[in-house]
């Protein structure tokens, strides 16, 4: 976990003007998905398990609803392209602090995902490295035992997906 509001204090102190260019600008993300669920691929779902449908219409009318763009593809899968989106957000009852709350690292220069400025022009490479430093620099990380419970703050905290054995279970429950 990663207190979001730190990798924004950090990338600020070193990075100005890239941060807020990218915060004026907004980023812009496309993501293309395959047509059925693949396991053996690390995204894995396909848009017809993305977006709960299988009809192509349906499909458009959900990704409109979130500001989605689609672009089908010959081989049955499909271009998303989401943006403008904002690199920071400042939620109610967090102090004011600006949330780091953006895909840019994860999405980044990936095979099948990108993360560019809502222009379409890339973030510079030494911003986005950095960033994932920043991200693993302060990183909590504690040794899990049995019975633990963890509740947390999505909107406040940046989360990984690191690789955990088994046995392992996730219950989940979002609350307003």
């Amino acid at each position: 976990m990663v207190p979001s509001f730190r990798v924004t204090e950090r990338m600020l102190e070193e990075f100005p003007e890239a941060v807020e260019e990218m915060e004026k600008e907004g980023l812009k993300y496309t993501l293309t998905a395959f047509s059925k669920t693949d396991r053996s691929s690390m995204r894995g779902r396909g848009w017809e398990d993305a977006f709960g449908t299988s009809d192509h219409e349906e499909a458009e009318r959900r990704a409109k609803a979130v500001g989605m763009d689609m672009e089908w593809l010959p081989d049955g899968g499909v271009k998303t392209i989401l943006g403008p989106r904002s690199l920071t957000k400042v939620f109610d009852g967090r102090k004011g602090r600006r949330m780091w709350f953006n895909m840019v690292v994860g999405m980044h220069g990936k095979e099948l995902s990108s993360a560019t400025m809502a222009d379409g022009t890339e973030i510079p490479e030494e911003v986005v490295k950095r960033c994932g430093e920043i991200i693993e620099e302060e990183s909590i990380q504690f040794k899990w035992e049995k019975g633990d419970v963890l509740f947390l703050d999505n909107l406040a905290l940046l989360h990984a997906r690191r690789p955990s054995l088994p046995p392992r279970k996730v219950l989940v429950a979002i609350c307003n």
